[in-house]
């Protein structure tokens, strides 16, 4: 006798109240990065930068918004919110597999007891890895590892702002080390 499986059942209700916080989510956090791109530089240049940052994360889009003429922090600040525009539907995605999905379910019991052992401080090691693997690497992996989902999101957050700052002001000093210093262009 083969397993016998289990039907597929769909909370309807908890999907849509998830879906609408979801969309909500990251619909105010694309106008926050569009209103504050559009009181410095204006539509098309913080369009540009908020596709910079969702496509390539926060960081490179921290890097380009230096010569696209945005001050630091309105460059990190726009990188930051644009780069947690899909994270809130991101994570609403894998909760859904994880919760719907027996196979999944399965397979990601075995990171339970590493996840019990670690899970109160590992997932503040996302905050380290999040400059090195991207945010949404990392929501992949705190899922995978079945860590409490503010958790996650304060962790990967925490480590994209800390070097989304340091990386834009670190291109902005250096730039105008550049134009100040002995190296004047």
């Amino acid at each position: 006798m083969g397993m016998r499986r289990r039907p597929f059942k769909l909370d309807l209700r908890r999907l849509s109240h998830a879906l609408f916080l979801g969309i909500t989510l990251s619909f105010l956090f694309f106008l926050s990065a569009l209103w504050l791109g559009r009181e410095q530089e204006g539509f098309a240049l913080t369009l540009s930068l908020i596709g910079i940052s969702l496509v390539l994360e926060a960081q490179p889009a921290a890097v380009a918004s230096i010569p696209l003429g945005f001050a630091p922090l309105t460059g990190a600040a726009i990188s930051i919110l644009a780069n947690l525009i899909p994270i809130p539907l991101l994570m609403l995605t894998f909760d859904q597999v994880i919760r719907n999905w027996s196979w999944m379910r399965h397979r990601l019991q075995r990171a339970d007891k590493w996840s019990a052992k670690y899970g109160h401080y590992g997932v503040w090691g996302l905050s380290v890895l999040s400059p090195f693997l991207g945010a949404y690497v990392c929501v992949v992996v705190g899922f995978g590892l079945r860590w409490h989902a503010a958790r996650i999101f304060a962790s990967v957050t925490l480590g994209t702002i800390v070097s989304t700052l340091l990386i834009t002001y670190g291109g902005h000093w250096f730039v105008h080390l550049i134009h100040l210093g002995p190296f004047h262009i």
